[in-house]
């Protein structure tokens, strides 16, 4: 019922995005078509360690509402992180799973870019907070924090700046990142 569930669910998302007042528009840029195996931006290597915090970042339900595929959120996050030049950015989100690592960076700024520096795991059967804590462990990060509309896959939720799925990234989030970001281990 997983995959399954999930496309049919897909509909139904769009006519509630529509009767709400959301027009989801797929740029062809930002279109979700699946990747081979090899390409997909699922190894759990970073490019490079991170120099500093590390934001895990979702993109559906955070940088647009739902599955609307617009990134219409991503100007405001760019603009937080501009803020904040020693904060590194992973991906979390299940876009690592249809698009490569360097498709995914080529979404933000020039000069945003390269502090792209990789996507979480992939692992069967865990939960999302489970394969952010394999990048902690892995990388020694002490400093981190989740932006993601999936409460449900952070069973300890000290770390999750969590947006709400239909609304996205708000300024209170960034305002509660900041928080999340540099409080006390």
């Amino acid at each position: 019922a997983g995959a399954a569930g999930a496309a049919g669910a897909r509909p139904m998302m769009s006519a509630l995005l529509r009767f709400v007042g959301i027009r989801p528009t797929v740029a062809p840029t930002f279109a979700r078509e699946s990747l081979p195996a090899t390409q997909r931006a699922t190894r759990w290597a970073l490019q490079r360690a991170p120099r500093g915090p590390v934001l895990m970042l979702d993109i559906d339900g955070v940088l647009h509402p739902g599955q609307s595929g617009t990134l219409i959120y991503l100007p405001l996050l760019e603009t937080w992180l501009r803020t904040h030049p020693d904060v590194d950015v992973v991906i979390s989100s299940n876009w690592r799973e249809t698009h490569t690592l360097d498709e995914l960076r080529n979404f933000f700024s020039i000069e945003l870019r390269e502090r792209v520096i990789g996507c979480t795991p992939v692992l069967p059967d865990c939960t999302r907070l489970d394969e952010i804590l394999c990048v902690v462990r892995e990388y020694g990060v002490t400093q981190w924090a989740a932006l993601d509309d999936r409460v449900q896959e952070f069973p300890d939720t000290r770390r999750l700046v969590a947006t709400e799925y239909l609304d996205g990234l708000t300024g209170e989030s960034l305002l509660q990142l900041t928080r999340v970001m540099w409080a006390a281990p």
